[in-house]
């Protein structure tokens, strides 16, 4: 941008200045003694440009109002490359109020921008730099020629490095933030884990249980299947019982008539061979006679004895019949007694058991049965409301014999159904509090899992984090490298400009510049052939040096930016200069760049027979204008 008019009221030192049409290219020489405004100026430029000047920052800016007024106003319009012409003004009072507005020239009603902030913006947008670069490249305070320190935004930014420290700061904080997330997950992790070890999970535990359970089952099904085979057998003996003694009853008749018959067969079929074989033999005489004496219708009638034999013979095979018939009854309905006797003989309370063939074997299997069942002092039943050993070992064997009086056998049987029952009801409670017991280890299992899960995926996110933070680090090595890579090309190109203008200014007597990545400077000497800290050499030559850099960092900015034509103003730049380094530079600023072509320069007072493009003379005695062009 070059500046084309500038227009301000009570503002420092000036109640009113003017300065329209300047050149723009050449030198524009502000001069005149001290206080008398000549660096005001400069300030007027900064303050219409940002809002602000090297001397005030934002909350001083009241100073800028001249002594005894309310207000002050900065017009100033500039002209960009393009040929595009623009004006900001800006308008301050006592009260703190700032106005601004940024519009094309002659457009006043249709401004660009309006505001402090606004105006800043868009001034940015179409300037290519703000406050710091401005103080960094192209405004020079008066005295301020120092090494430009390399940690500035505005040097910073002119090496391209702003960008990568802006992202470089995104990514540090990102990493704290991530960092602080794996905090945050850790504690969740952590409280997971104790929550998980306060669970003490035992692996072996549920299956213990589910074994214990299929035990439960077992026993719970042979104690009903013996409670029912005990009670049918104990029915069965109580019904057979009655028909037993019938039956034998019957069958000791049965086996007397059966004698009998025998006998009875045996006599007539010895009479008919006595009698008919042996009629001779005084016993079949003498039976013969007896015969016919008893029985009118004998008369010798063998064949009757005969057919008595044979009567009593089948009436013999009848009875031996009915013998058979009846023992095979009396044997089926004993089988009921076997059964029960089987059933009643002394065994531990479930099926499954093996038998019980002492006393102690049969109290400790009724005592197992029991501590299956319940826990300790928690039994609903004992042994000792059980049948005893010998009781029932003595029922077992009259049960077996069908001895066993049914009266008898229905209370001792009832007494174990009863002792049984309970063991069941017992059985089934322990096996209710079992369900519950594995219910409860699954739900504990259950949660197990879950918080192994939680775990696993809180560890996972952590996983995620730590992978995004080593994305992110390694993006700020890759980022550090670029940084010392343009900061080096920065610093080379800058060694190229200064090199440029750097014997134009001190007389070919230094040409180059070594400049470190902390942007410190040491100036060949061409006398001494060797590299020389400036503090081996004189303040003149010194701030001859510390120009020709702040002049390539103007050059720098404008390159870097493509900004095109610009102004630069130099504030007391020859402080300290004798005539002769006076003279010379200021025959070399208009031969530094194409770019640079409006340069405005501060002094109390220049060389005798230097030409200006434009002359501005402060006074201190005027009051309205105290600047004026020449």
């Amino acid at each position: 941008m070059i500046i084309s008019d500038i227009s301000a009221k009570n503002v420092l030192k000036y109640e009113e200045l003017e300065l329209d049409n300047l050149p723009e290219k050449g030198i524009i020489a502000i001069g005149g003694p001290n206080e008398s405004g000549k660096s005001t100026i400069g300030e007027i430029i900064c303050f219409a440009l940002f809002g602000r000047t090297y001397s005030l920052d934002f909350d001083e800016l009241e100073k800028l109002i001249r002594w005894g007024e309310n207000r002050c106003s900065v017009v100033l319009r500039f002209v960009l490359d393009t040929g595009e012409r623009f004006e900001v003004a800006r308008f301050l009072d006592r009260d703190g109020n700032h106005g601004a507005r940024l519009n094309p020239v002659g457009a006043e009603e249709q401004p660009l921008a309006r505001g402090p902030e606004a105006v800043e913006t868009r001034l940015y947008e179409l300037l290519g730099f703000g406050y710091d670069e401005f103080i960094e490249s192209f405004y020079l305070a008066q005295r301020e020629i120092t090494t430009p320190h390399p940690h500035s935004y505005a040097v910073k930014a002119m090496a391209g490095l702003t960008s990568l420290e802006q992202v470089a700061e995104g990514y540090e904080e990102e990493i704290e933030i991530e960092l602080a997330s794996i905090d945050s997950v850790q504690v969740e992790v952590e409280t997971a884990q104790d929550e998980l070890q306060e669970l003490e999970i035992q692996t072996d535990r549920l299956p213990s249980l589910e074994e214990a359970r299929l035990r439960m089952v077992d026993d719970e099904a042979a104690l009903e299947a013996g409670i029912e085979a005990l009670e049918s057998a104990s029915t069965d003996y109580q019904d057979s019982v009655p028909r037993v003694r019938t039956a034998r009853g019957a069958r000791g008749r049965a086996k007397f008539m059966r004698g009998l018959v025998f006998l009875l067969a045996l006599a007539f079929g010895g009479a008919w061979y006595l009698l008919s074989r042996m009629p001779d033999h005084e016993l079949a005489q003498a039976l013969d006679q007896r015969l016919s004496e008893s029985l009118p219708v004998w008369q010798g009638q063998l064949e009757w004895l005969l057919y008595g034999a044979g009567g009593f013979v089948l009436l013999f095979l009848l009875l031996w019949a009915r013998v058979a018939a009846l023992g095979g009854r009396i044997g089926a309905l004993q089988d009921a007694s076997r059964v029960l006797s089987e059933r009643l003989a002394p065994a531990p309370s479930t099926s499954t058991a093996p038998d019980a063939t002492t006393e102690d074997e049969y109290t400790e299997g009724a005592s197992m049965t029991l501590a299956s069942v319940a826990e300790e002092g928690d039994a609903p039943v004992s042994p000792e409301s059980r049948p005893g050993y010998d009781e029932m070992l003595a029922l077992s064997h009259r049960v077996a014999e069908s001895q066993a009086d049914p009266l008898e056998v229905r209370q001792v049987v009832g007494r174990e159904l009863a002792w049984r029952r309970e063991a069941l009801k017992s059985l089934g409670e322990e096996l209710v509090r079992q369900e519950q017991s594995i219910r409860h280890e699954q739900d504990r299992l259950r949660r197990a899992e879950n918080l192994e899960q939680v775990v696993a995926g809180l560890e996972s996110r952590i996983a995620e984090h730590q992978g995004r933070i080593r994305k992110r680090e390694l993006a700020l090595e890759l980022i550090k490298g670029a940084s010392i890579h343009l900061s080096r090309r920065f610093n080379r190109d800058l060694r190229d400009l200064v090199s440029r203008t750097l014997p134009m200014f001190t007389e070919g007597r230094y040409e180059h510049l070594q400049i470190d990545d902390d942007l410190t400077v040491r100036v060949f000497s061409s006398e001494k052939r060797d590299f020389l800290d400036l503090e081996e050499i004189s303040s003149g030559t010194q701030r001859q040096i510390m120009l020709a850099v702040r002049l390539a960092l103007s050059q720098e900015l404008i390159n870097s930016g493509s900004l095109g034509r610009q102004f630069i103003f130099l504030d007391e730049p020859f402080a300290f200069f004798d005539q002769a380094r006076t003279a010379s530079s200021l025959s070399v600023l208009p031969k530094l760049s194409d770019e640079i072509t409006q340069v405005w320069i501060v002094a109390q007072e220049f060389p005798e027979g230097s030409a200006f493009d434009l002359t501005v003379q402060c006074d201190r005695s005027e009051v309205r204008m105290a600047a004026r062009r020449d």
